[in-house]
């Protein structure tokens, strides 16, 4: 099964690369109390993809709703083709708003297990939240990297596992506060609809 999901990233202060800290004679709002306006970070930003549903050809995903008694129903697929607007489901489709457009999601090839999404900030932010919204099943294991020398290097900031010791060697935070990883967004139910959600 191949990985859908929409991306939404909001923030609080901004400033460019220099950071707040580091802007010679900027006014800034956030100097005392910072109650900015929330918005969507990747609206507008390159938004990368190892793979992409109908990327060479027409292809088939396949994805899942739920019944009333929180099990899976059985798949059903579609056609996806990077060539066509109405059967593409392109990597910057992970910025749309899962509300407004219900029909437009980022859909890796099918039968890909192992995928990497990059977004490219393109300045320093302060943001407050990363939420993941999954039209398949959220993924049993990934990991949250983030680079604050504009992709130099990267250094994991959040594992996400069903068992963190098991798959990460690592402890999870619902046992012990403030661990690197979380076993919370990582369960197959919701069929459709997960959220993956990163508190900054």
């Amino acid at each position: 099964m191949g990985s859908c999901a929409r991306l939404l990233l909001l923030w609080g202060c901004s400033a460019v690369a220099a950071g707040l800290s580091g802007v010679a004679g900027a006014n800034s709002r956030c100097e005392k109390a910072c109650n900015p306006r929330m918005g969507n970070l990747a609206l507008g930003r390159k938004l990368r993809a190892d793979s992409t549903c109908g990327q060479n050809a027409t292809e088939l995903f396949c994805f899942y709703s739920e019944n009333a008694d929180l099990t899976c129903r059985q798949p059903k697929c579609e056609k996806c083709n990077a060539a066509h607007s109405h059967l593409a489901h392109p990597p910057s489709a992970m910025a749309d708003s899962s509300f407004r457009f219900p029909r437009t999601w980022w859909q890796s090839a099918e039968d890909v297990h192992r995928e990497k999404i990059q977004l490219d900030l393109e300045a320093e932010f302060y943001f407050t939240h990363l939420i993941m919204v999954f039209k398949s099943p959220r993924p049993a294991a990934m990991v949250l990297d983030r680079s604050q020398d504009f992709g130099k290097t990267w250094k994991p900031y959040k594992y996400f596992a069903t068992n963190c010791s098991a798959t990460f060697g690592l402890e999870d935070d619902v046992v012990k506060k403030g661990a690197l990883c979380t076993s919370r967004y990582s369960s197959a139910f919701p069929c459709t609809g997960g959220e993956v959600r990163a508190p900054v």
